[in-house]
């Protein structure tokens, strides 16, 4: 809307409130019949003929007659009795001295402009709202003026409210018709001139005769006024049947929940509020009866229109607008309301007592108010109830909910967490019976799976939906509102046995999901504020899903730059390693063999103990280059084991004659204890030769001064071990895990002794895996190291 014409509307806003709380004033000196004539003619049953000069012709003359007096002047009362003229004398009095009712009609005027003022605040764009704005603003003021000869004064200003009175009324009534007529899906068919144009020559025929009636003081242009005001009766009546008969078939023809509601919320309170003054009021008079309800009370009933109106915006959404009221502020007009029925009820049951009993006026007034605050109190409470549960409660979980998942979610570390944590806070905020949850990552151009929590479907291999839909996807039965929602895909859904599908917005391109909902265990639909809370938790839990993807490719990239630097590292000092491990034995062989070859050596046994130093380094080579290329077969996946059945004290004796002279000439002890009876198993004897020969070559490279190495074969219930003990350096508790890794060496072993690669352990272990046995390590950091290679039995 543009800025003119919604500051005109505010401003024209602005001076109908100023005129009817003018009105308001001027209707509290409304002028009434002196109360000793208004109970001489009930008692004689009477009839008041005229006042003065002026003769009563109709009903409504006394109407004129009050607004051309004031409060307290002499008039001569005529009043036939029988078919006898009898007069009295007596000053006019207030006709509200004791009636709340102008208070009443205030308060709902009010509470009118208000919700109109914030609807249009928030919504002048739309032409509802504006309708709406207008059809209260008309309703209000004509309730708060109530009539235009009641307001009239000696002074022309008097005159104004009661222009304002006979615009308001007509337009309000074509103007809720309008409104009415707004909820239809189908474009509007029938004429805005249609509408608007019977108010329109009702407006200009009331303020005509209206003026002229009390300008001219005369009865005959009141009489006039008072004709057209019977045909605008039953034009009122038409006008809100017709409106009423709208809404019912706008509610048949709504698809959605939502949009039944709000309907239904707006006819309940136009069919409350507006029943009794049309049906038992208006309608009466405008077939010439007497009505059947008071024109007072009948208007008390408009509270029951705006708080519709107000439950029907805050509840359900009318017109798209978002409102939070705060809870001091409904309880504050939930209170104006309870006082104002509370006053009702005790002026209405007063007036009951007053009629079945005999008592003083003071008597029956307590005694009206003790029945009314008996019964008011539980009713006030359930009211209470009534609006904590309506207005507040869901909003109030639904944003603690969504506080208190972000504060952790932010604070999470794993995907799995927060996943799981998500689920936990929907199913506690909002119970259904069933969610899943399904991420995707796009690797080399291919979507892989990688998180899937509680989900009944997999939608992965269904080409036939969209993930990057910006809406949700729902069954029409599923949702009372189709605001940012897609059907498109409702058979889908169905066929699936799901309600919801909420496409997950990632900002990586690299990342996808949704998540799936099933119906909720209450059975009702999603309203719009469980569609905002799924979309708002589902936003963040992409954004934090983003977060942590994220950190870890950081993570995965520092660790992966950290392992290729540790691996050009440990390709350097492997390449040192064999280096050194190569020519360290060669060089011996060599020179040992150009010794015997010169034929320097005479002594037989001296020239035996060179051949065994040969033979022992060649053993040392071969076991190297052994390790190496099994190394590369593990590394490969290419290593090949050949199981029979071997007898274990033969492998553990071959294995140790092999180090024989090595040991002896280091002055190392060697201690064995086998089993007396044969024990067979199968294995790869092989294999399990080089295994122990690792193990062996260990104690002796990591032996300390105390060089004892026990080799024992220990046979248990299910399990066989070959146990290699040494007295050396021992390893440190928090590096046990990490020997088996290739290429690893602790600092104190590469200390103690530079030769090796860190090749063998990661050999061993790989050998038993094979076997189905495991390698178990006891250490204590410079006393010793036991390793056992466990063997199950057949």
């Amino acid at each position: 809307m543009k800025k003119i014409p919604f500051l005109l509307s505010l401003t024209a806003g602005f001076f109908i409130i100023l005129i009817s709380v003018y009105g308001f004033s001027l209707l509290r000196q409304r002028r009434g019949l002196p109360l000793e004539i208004k109970d001489f003619i009930q008692k004689k049953d009477a009839k008041l003929v005229q006042v003065d000069d002026i003769r009563i012709e109709r009903k409504m003359d006394m109407e004129f007659i009050l607004s051309q007096k004031t409060f307290g002047e002499q008039s001569t009362f005529v009043i036939e009795i029988d078919g006898k003229i009898e007069k009295k004398e007596a000053k006019f009095v207030y006709y509200y001295s004791r009636s709340f009712f102008p208070l009443i009609y205030l308060l709902i005027g009010i509470f009118c402009f208000i919700i109109a003022i914030v609807v249009f605040l928030l919504r002048a764009e739309d032409i509802r709202a504006r309708i709406y704005y207008w059809a209260s603003f008309s309703f209000a003021s004509a309730v708060i003026i109530s009539g235009g000869f009641y307001c009239l004064r000696k002074d022309w200003l008097s005159y104004i409210p009661g222009v304002l009175y006979y615009l308001c009324y007509p337009l309000a009534a074509a103007l809720l018709l309008h409104f009415s007529l707004s909820f239809s899906k189908r474009k509007l068919k029938i004429s805005k001139l249609l509408i608007y144009f019977p108010a329109l020559i009702f407006i200009g025929i009331l303020e005509t005769t209206f003026l002229q009636s009390g300008l001219n003081s005369s009865i005959e242009a009141h009489r006039i006024y008072e004709s057209a005001f019977y045909v605008f009766r039953g034009y009122l009546v038409l006008i809100v049947l017709a409106a009423m008969l709208y809404l019912i078939r706008s509610y048949r023809k709504a698809v959605l929940e939502e949009e039944k509601a709000q309907i239904k919320w707006i006819f309940y309170g136009l069919f409350i509020g507006l029943a009794p003054f049309i049906l038992l009021y208006q309608l009466p008079l405008a077939v010439g009866i007497d009505p059947l309800m008071s024109q007072e009370f009948s208007n008390a009933f408009f509270i029951f229109i705006p708080l519709a109106f107000a439950f029907s915006i805050v509840r359900f959404k009318l017109m798209n607008i978002e409102l939070v009221i705060n809870r001091s502020i409904v309880y504050s007009i939930l209170t104006v309301f309870t006082v104002s029925i509370y006053l009702f009820s005790v002026y209405l049951l007063g007036n009951i007592f007053s009629k079945f009993f005999s008592a003083r006026e003071t008597t029956v007034s307590l005694i009206g108010a003790l029945v009314a605050a008996a019964a008011f109190n539980p009713a006030r409470k359930k009211i209470q109830a009534f609006v904590d549960k309506a207005f507040f409660r869901m909003s109030y979980d639904y944003r603690k909910s969504i506080l208190s998942f972000n504060e952790s979610a932010h604070k999470m570390a794993s995907s799995d967490h927060l996943t799981d944590f998500f689920l936990l806070k929907i199913k506690k905020t909002l119970p259904m019976e069933h969610i899943g949850v399904f991420i995707y990552l796009f690797v080399s151009g291919k979507r892989k799976l990688f998180i899937a929590k509680n989900g009944k479907e997999d939608l992965a291999s269904m080409t036939s939906l969209s993930l990057y839909s910006e809406k949700i996807l729902a069954r029409k039965k599923a949702v009372r509102t189709e605001e940012s929602v897609d059907f498109s895909k409702e058979s889908f859904l169905e066929e699936k046995n799901l309600e919801l599908i909420i496409p997950l917005s990632f900002r990586m391109a690299a990342m996808t999901g949704y998540i799936l909902m099933g119906k909720k265990k209450s059975g009702e639909r999603y309203t719009r504020d469980d569609l905002e809370l799924l979309l708002t938790m589902s936003q963040e839990l992409a954004l934090n899903l983003e977060r942590i993807r994220l950190q870890e490719e950081v993570f995965e990239e520092r660790a992966e730059r950290e392992k290729l630097d540790e691996l050009n590292r440990l390709k350097t000092e492997f390449v040192s390693s064999v280096s050194h491990e190569l020519r360290t034995p060669m060089s011996s062989i060599r020179g040992l063999a150009e010794v015997l070859q010169a034929g320097k050596i005479k002594d037989k046994a001296k020239q035996d103990e060179l051949i065994s130093l040969v033979a022992d380094e060649s053993g040392r080579l071969s076991r190297f280059l052994h390790n190496i290329l099994d190394f590369g077969k593990i590394e490969q996946q290419a290593k090949t084991y050949n199981f029979q059945k071997e007898e274990i004290q033969s492998v553990v004796r071959e294995t140790t004659k092999l180090f024989q002279y090595r040991l002896e000439s280091d002055g190392f002890v060697l201690k064995t204890n086998l089993p007396g009876d044969p024990l067979f198993l199968e294995i790869d004897k092989d294999a399990v030769k080089q295994a122990l020969t690792n193990l062996i070559d260990n104690a002796i490279k990591y032996s300390s001064d105390k060089k004892d190495i026990k080799i024992q074969v220990v046979e248990k219930e299910k399990q066989v071990e070959i146990q290699v003990e040494d007295k050396g350096i021992g390893i440190p508790t928090g590096e046990i895990e990490k020997i088996f890794e290739g290429f690893y060496r602790h600092a104190e072993a590469s200390r103690h002794s530079p030769k090796g690669v860190g090749l063998g352990l990661k050999i061993v272990k790989h050998i038993m895996e094979a076997h189905k046995g495991e390698v178990e390590v006891m250490s204590q950091q410079h006393k010793g190291s036991t390793f056992s290679l466990v063997f199950s039995k057949p």
